[in-house]
């Protein structure tokens, strides 16, 4: 643990902390706060599971059953709501067009973008699946009598008590799902554990473990990846830095390929936020690690191989 230290520290390092069954084994400035980025895709992830265990959401109906623009669209129409959480829609990322500052009404900017892949067959990363999400949640949490923000509320944040004091939102005052939250280290290892304890089959705070399963499945354009969550389930095939492989998007071939470590085993999995926010799970153990900082010189093998 002490070279884990000297590893997480290093690269732009706020804060860093490991626990093992709930038990903190060794730490650095765990009340450190920041934005977590892309580590907020799993808490969407989380309010789906959630959603699919409360009987109002089905991962593999039409986004176009709630979202009526998309009905005539010969392909969008078949786009699904699994997709999105695969990232497999086959839309056009959409970050600079989602990113841009001052934007309105980012789920309008997110429904209009085009479709550059046929559906379901790769794996493109970017904001764009999970604005759409963050629309069809919204308009079904409405129907509801909640909006958005609220059911994450209450689905996620307040049963795993995380709390942020800033979410990136549009001028809707619509929370993004892609990105937007922030975290301390502490409040990183609750959510890491909560994933552990699902990922070990156990249900937590009302998310039934069948159905985080379901929401995190990954798809045969990338072995790796669901829901949010990265996995090792590849392993021991070649390692890679998922952040390098990105952009541009890589064939099927390449993900199935892959692993995030060798030295680990493929029960891991790993929540990624770019330059450098990590939570690192290992269910069967009930080990966390959990990371903020800030480099784009950060990279997961050096401290994988340590622990």
């Amino acid at each position: 643990m002490d070279e884990a230290d000297a590893v997480a520290r290093a690269h732009g390092a706020r804060g860093w902390a490991a626990w093992e069954n709930g038990e903190l084994r060794k730490s650095w400035r765990t009340h450190h706060r920041g934005p977590i980025l892309s580590v907020t895709k799993a808490l969407a992830g989380l309010a789906c599971a959630r959603a699919v265990g409360e009987g109002w959401l089905e991962l593999d109906q039409p986004v176009s059953a709630t979202v009526s623009e998309w009905a005539t669209d010969p392909q969008k129409s078949r786009i699904t709501v699994r997709m999105l959480l695969q990232m497999t829609a086959g839309l056009d990322e959409g970050g600079a067009e989602l990113y841009r500052r001052g934007i309105g009404d980012k789920g309008r900017v997110a429904l209009g973008l085009p479709v550059v892949d046929e559906p379901g067959t790769r794996f493109r990363y970017g904001p764009v699946c999970w604005e759409v999400l963050a629309e069809l949640l919204h308009r079904k949490a409405v129907a509801r009598g909640e909006t958005l923000e609220r059911m994450i509320y209450r689905t996620v944040m307040g049963p795993l008590g995380l709390t942020t004091p800033q979410w990136r939102s549009d001028g809707r005052d619509r929370y993004y799902l892609s990105t937007g939250a922030e975290l301390n280290i502490t409040e990183m290892g609750r959510l890491g554990r909560a994933i552990a304890s699902l990922a070990s089959g156990r249900d937590v705070a009302n998310i039934p473990a069948s159905a985080f399963r379901d929401v995190t499945r990954t798809s045969s354009a990338n072995p790796m990846f669901g829901g949010g969550v990265w996995s090792n389930r590849r392993a021991p095939a070649l390692p890679i830095e998922v952040e390098e492989e990105l952009d541009p998007p890589k064939s099927p071939g390449f993900w199935r390929s892959a692993c995030l470590s060798r030295s680990q085993p493929s029960s891991m999995l790993a929540l990624i936020g770019s330059a450098g926010q990590r939570v690192y799970i290992w269910p069967e153990q009930q080990r966390v690690i959990a990371r903020l900082g800030y480099s784009g010189s950060w990279r997961d093998g050096p401290l994988l191989r340590v622990v």
